[in-house]
């Protein structure tokens, strides 16, 4: 039986402003990615970075794709799952339909080595939680550690069609014990405990042919460069859905949509007459 891996991390779990970004990278297990991915933290330190975020997703969607994206915006479409209900979508409406920052002629002869790992990368999907969604379910909830779980949770449901999988995911603030959540979400499953501390919750969860191993680390990007990948992809997709939104919002400043006071002063310019105030600021 053939193994894989999938990466599931977040990006934006602290920010006032923009989407929490969710995302899971399905890879066979022998897939060999580039010691240049690291911890998207470091991989992207500020906006002279943004390019070599664009390239990995270029070679991502090419792995899967077996083709160059033609923009952005298009690898936007392939990887994101978004769930809008309103007919403007101001987070995404801006992204760009071609690209700035990239030469796509120059990059298979730059990662000429990673391309010959072709068809290695199974799925990449991303959950694109808006902060209209984000805080209708903190405020029936009461809680955004469950609604990042439920989303890591549904990622794995996704790759359920891949039988024998390890999970490597990054811990949720600082909680150690998972099984019920596990048991909650997976109930024809048999889920036993291998391990809990405040480093590494691993489990095993068995049913009929399908068998997985979910591990939730503490600093995960250090532990599994596919959860790196993933991560690398959560921000490139943030970063982008960002730009539209600052765009659709006529913004020119760069702001990091956290709670330092660049953007709490860009958003108290905000004319919230025109745009939802739901969908742009988060209450938690």
């Amino acid at each position: 039986m053939e193994k894989y891996i999938c990466g599931i991390d977040e990006n934006g779990f602290g920010p006032i402003l923009g989407p929490l970004i969710i995302t899971g990278v399905l890879t066979t297990e022998n897939i060999k990615i580039p010691v240049y991915i690291k911890d998207s933290k470091v991989f992207y330190r500020n906006k002279s970075d943004f390019k070599k975020l664009e390239e990995i997703a270029i070679i991502v969607f090419y792995l899967i794709e077996n083709r160059l994206p033609l923009s952005p915006y298009q690898i936007f479409q392939k990887f994101t799952f978004t769930n809008c209900v309103f007919k403007e979508n101001i987070c995404e409406k801006n992204i760009p339909t071609h690209f700035v920052n990239t030469d796509l002629e120059k990059i298979k002869d730059k990662y000429r080595e990673i391309f010959k790992e072709k068809n290695k990368i199974k799925r990449v999907i991303v959950k694109n939680i808006c902060p209209h969604f984000l805080n209708d379910f903190i405020n029936k909830k009461k809680s955004k550690f469950l609604l990042n779980l439920f989303n890591f949770f549904e990622i794995m449901k996704e790759a359920e069609s891949y039988k024998y999988i390890k999970f490597f995911c990054g811990k949720i603030g600082a909680t150690i014990y998972y099984k019920d959540y596990l048991k909650y979400f997976f109930p024809d499953y048999q889920v036993e405990i291998v391990k809990e501390n405040e480093q590494l919750s691993q489990y095993t969860l068995s049913k009929n042919d399908i068998f997985f191993e979910v591990g939730f680390y503490r600093d995960v990007e250090n532990i599994s460069q596919v959860a790196c990948l993933s991560s690398i992809i959560g921000k490139y997709i943030r970063e982008i859905i960002m730009l539209s939104l600052k765009r659709s919002l006529n913004i020119e400043e760069n702001i990091s949509g956290y709670r330092d006071k660049k953007t709490k002063k860009i958003i108290e310019k905000i004319d919230f007459s025109k745009y939802r105030k739901n969908c742009i600021i988060r209450i938690s």
